[in-house]
């Protein structure tokens, strides 16, 4: 089996222009889920901000991180894939939020964090059999949850990585998405764990 990951873009300027460099962060959730596909699952991947999209590309299930302003996009991508008969998985903010929209551009939606799921999500697709939803129960640990940056080849992301502390959010915002996705609550990666990824990216 083969999975493609892509990161969509937020599509281009009204005069055809790209959005500016600087825009162009490392994708660290889609290395996440790299990071927990076993080797045996071939990978390929896509930064739609980077470089064209081949959706003709040989795979047998499509994988896309969306949020509400790359949300347009991502379905074109989406629909061109599923027009070939591969199926698609979305997640990320957007679909969570508003998984009926997702699900008419995805043959299945992960609401929430995808970390406890991905194993299940894969071995559905492996049988064919992928569910219109998964839903994360809980809060994954995020110890020994580095991202696997060998997904992003060569590209140029610029001069700053990003590398994830914690995640969520303890205050109760209304009009922000993090803390309502994540549940009002932050949590921490282990020090040492942080430190060895910063070390790594010297």
């Amino acid at each position: 089996m083969r999975v493609v990951f892509i990161q969509p873009s937020v599509g281009r300027k009204a005069d055809g222009s790209p959005y500016p460099a600087a825009w162009r962060m490392e994708p660290l959730g889609l290395a996440r889920l790299a990071a927990l596909t076993p080797p045996d699952i071939g990978r390929t991947f896509f930064d739609d901000r980077l470089e064209p999209v081949d959706t003709e590309t040989p795979v047998d299930m499509a994988c896309l991180t969306v949020e509400t302003f790359t949300a347009r996009r991502a379905y074109q991508i989406a629909d061109a894939f599923r027009r070939r008969g591969v199926p698609v998985v979305l997640g990320g903010f957007h679909p969570t939020f508003q998984p009926d929209e997702a699900a008419a551009h995805g043959d299945a939606v992960v609401l929430g964090e995808a970390e406890g799921l991905w194993e299940q999500v894969l071995a559905d697709a492996a049988a064919r059999r992928l569910k219109p939803r998964y839903q994360a129960a809980g809060r994954p640990r995020l110890a020994s949850l580095a991202p696997d940056r060998t997904l992003f080849g060569r590209r140029n992301y610029g001069l700053v990585s990003l590398v994830e502390t914690s995640r969520g959010c303890g205050f109760d915002c209304e009009f922000c998405s993090i803390c309502n996705f994540f549940g009002h609550r932050a949590i921490d990666r282990p020090v040492d764990e942080v430190a060895a990824e910063v070390a790594g990216l010297r």
